[in-house]
């Protein structure tokens, strides 16, 4: 009897032993983990910032990384235009049939040697302007959209879509040159720099910063007329030469017509939508207004100077495309400064 007792003694002392021995090696193996824990989060909080204690913030690197790659935008876009502007070779005109049968003259020295001689004229009057007026531009906006103005960011907001047009138009219309990568780059940097500002816009809330002063209706018609006007000179454009077949003299030696393709494709519906949406008092006819009137003061100076080129070149001027584009320059740029002058400033 008393060795029963003395075994259910044993095996007392032995699962009482098992026991504590599982118990403490539970509570090590969780003091360990907790211990690990510590250690990883404490390694991964001072890997992300120097100061564990201090809240993580990302938000300055956003913006710095933002900046970055506006100044890159800039700096390319100074390369391309002065180029254009600055480098020359003695070449003369080359003067050669197409196979249409057009007599075409490309102009055969410069960065666009193998282009028509109108194009490449064109082409180094836009360098200019964007040496002379788009870079300047583009340096304010930034400096603005660095103190957190809201004229800056809508500001940007059409230059980047300026840019994006102006050298997607180079890459895709001129003859390859050395400068086509950098054309790439501007034109697919300037859509991601586009995306990333329009961000940082309260779309929602900008009817309620545009003051009353800013001539809305005013605005609705030129913005629509812009759009009609366009799509009806550049359709009665394409027709003529559709029945013609060949192209007039002044384009003879073009592939295609890209700039009428991106017009009707790109600035028709941008314009037309613009009117449309301010006319029904929508957050985005506003956000649409302030693009076309950023685009369209570039626009405004480019074209004059289009105009004004071969007219003190050559002594011709064509009066169709001349006469209403000028009058509406006139009235575009008086409304991009109209409409920076209505919005009231917001501070972000």
């Amino acid at each position: 009897m008393r060795c029963a007792n003395d075994r259910s003694i044993l095996t007392g002392i032995m699962v009482g032993t098992l026991h504590a021995g599982y118990l403490s090696r539970s509570q090590e193996t969780e003091r360990r983990g907790r211990t690990e824990n510590d250690v990883w989060g404490f390694a991964r909080r001072t890997l992300i910032n120097s100061n564990p204690t201090r809240p993580i913030h990302r938000g300055a690197g956003v913006r710095t990384m933002k900046t970055a790659l506006h100044i890159t935008i800039w700096l390319l876009v100074l390369a391309a235009a002065a180029t254009g502007v600055f480098y020359r070779t003695p070449e003369p005109h080359i003067r050669m049939t197409t196979v249409r049968g057009e007599q075409a003259t490309y102009q055969g020295s410069g960065l666009y040697r193998y282009d028509p001689a109108s194009v490449a004229r064109e082409g180094i009057v836009w360098d200019s302007v964007n040496l002379l007026i788009g870079l300047p531009l583009l340096a304010l906006g930034i400096h603005l959209r660095r103190r957190g103005s809201l004229r800056g960011r809508l500001l940007l907001a059409g230059l980047f879509f300026y840019f994006f047009y102006n050298y997607l138009m180079y890459a895709t219309m001129t003859a390859f040159n050395p400068f086509f990568l950098v054309y790439v780059a501007i034109f697919a940097l300037s859509s991601v720099a586009f995306v990333a500002n329009l961000g940082e816009i309260d779309v929602a809330g900008l009817p309620a910063v545009i003051t009353p002063r800013f001539p809305r209706r005013t605005f609705i018609a030129y913005s629509i007329g812009m759009g009609v006007m366009i799509a009806l000179l550049w359709l009665r454009l394409t027709v003529s030469i559709m029945a013609a077949g060949t192209f007039p003299a002044e384009i003879a030696g073009m592939n295609t017509l890209q700039t009428q393709a991106m017009d009707l494709g790109m600035i028709v519906p941008l314009t037309i939508s613009a009117g449309l949406l301010l006319w029904r008092r929508r957050p985005w006819g506003y956000m649409l207004a302030a693009i076309v009137a950023s685009f369209g003061l570039m626009m405004c100076i480019v074209l004059p100077a289009w105009i004004a080129v071969p007219l003190i070149q050559d002594g011709r001027i064509d009066l169709v495309e001349a006469v209403p584009f000028l009058a509406g320059c006139a009235l575009g740029l008086t409304l991009a400064i109209w409409f920076a002058r209505s919005i009231r400033e917001v501070r972000a």
